[in-house]
């Protein structure tokens, strides 16, 4: 059980994702009811009807992540979509006997109890918000009363924090529609980069530490990627054949001018620091660096590119090989994985990076088909 000085303090807190606030009031709370073991957040996607793991706070043993269902595979969950209430389970192995992961994973760590809020934004289905105890029956009526004024507090944070980052997006989507008119590489490049990171990025997740939130922090800003191509004149960007070396410098400085525009919104939005704001700025000033010291505009090693750079750089490479372009044919499979692999043996790219996302066979080609220029 945490203490109350474990808390974060304010400063931290602010500088911290929403993982770390709910792990601070979850220390408040388990001064009171050391018997709550988990608080978790899981996000729902109308647009796909997955709802998905995003933070929690534990005590003791690993936290569920990564893990995504469809609402429809969970009939008690959109049950409470329907009723908007909360709903209690006194006896989760009574209540659940049928195996399903979430809840068999709950049994294994011991969870016998549970109290599950939904979270609307307006009319909307946002959330699902979880509390959960290993004392069966743990959620009595004043259990409850308590932490329904946490769940306020949690429910506020979390919708703050989701305009905080829609308002971050909203701030560049001006730009972002620039960025796709001016695209070299139209259609629906930009959606399926979005896909591909975040594919990467799950599966790369354990292995450098990305947080559920952090993943769909990066599915988000991926499109971003170029957008400093805003400032690139037409002759450059559009021009049908090789660039001079005179043309390629300039066409390098749209990292820098992306950069810039990043910088002045963070500024603007009193970002700096946010756990969002620096992986925006990490895809867009990284993603053309490249392992060996040969990418620009640092001329960073593997090992200083932030990883979010790392997942953009593959999934760009990727989609720019298995799409067709004015100067190629689309490459089929087999000849995608051999050019990355090879990248990799020069020590260009993240190799887990590419293993992760050639691994998903299934669903890799999913994302290729379905969002087919």
């Amino acid at each position: 059980m945490r203490t109350s000085e474990q808390v974060l303090n304010q400063a931290e807190i602010e500088r911290s994702g929403l993982g770390a606030r709910i792990q601070s009031l979850h220390a408040i709370l388990s001064a009171r009811y050391p018997f709550i073991g988990r608080i978790a957040l899981a996000v729902y996607d109308p647009g796909t009807d997955l709802l998905k793991t995003f933070v929690s706070s534990n005590d003791g043993g690993p936290a569920l992540q990564r893990y995504e269902a469809t609402l429809a595979q969970v009939p008690s969950l959109a049950s409470l979509r329907e009723t908007r209430s909360p709903r209690v389970v006194d006896d989760i192995d009574d209540r659940y006997p049928a195996a399903s992961t979430h809840t068999d994973w709950l049994k294994a760590h011991h969870f016998r109890s549970s109290y599950t809020l939904p979270i609307f934004r307006g009319a909307d289905l946002s959330a699902f918000l979880f509390f959960d105890s290993t004392t069966r029956a743990a959620f009595t009526p004043t259990v409850r009363a308590v932490l329904d004024q946490f769940a306020d507090i949690i429910t506020q944070l979390y919708l703050l924090r989701l305009s905080a980052v829609q308002h971050l997006i909203g701030a560049v989507d001006i730009a972002t529609g620039l960025a796709r008119i001016r695209d070299v590489e139209t259609g629906r490049h930009l959606e399926r980069m979005a896909k591909y990171s975040r594919l990467i990025a799950r599966g790369v997740a354990e292995r450098y530490g990305l947080s559920d939130e952090a993943v769909e922090y990066l599915h988000l800003f991926a499109p971003l990627h170029d957008i400093g191509k805003v400032g690139i004149p037409d002759a450059i960007l559009l021009k049908p054949g090789k660039l001079d070396a005179d043309e390629w410098a300039l066409m390098q400085q749209h990292v820098r001018i992306g950069e810039q525009l990043i910088d002045h919104i963070i500024g603007d939005l009193g970002l700096q620091g946010d756990e969002a704001a620096t992986l925006m700025r990490d895809v867009v000033a990284g993603h053309h660096e490249r392992g060996d010291g040969s990418g620009y505009p640092r001329g960073l090693r593997m090992a200083d590119i932030p990883v979010a750079a790392r997942i953009v750089a593959v999934a760009d490479m990727y989609d720019a090989l298995s799409s067709a372009r004015p100067y190629k044919a689309p490459w089929d499979e087999a000849r995608c994985a051999e050019e990355l692999r090879a990248q990799v043996g020069r020590g260009l790219i993240d190799a887990a990076c590419v293993e992760a996302l050639l691994g998903n066979d299934a669903a890799r080609r999913e994302i290729r088909e379905r969002y087919a220029d």
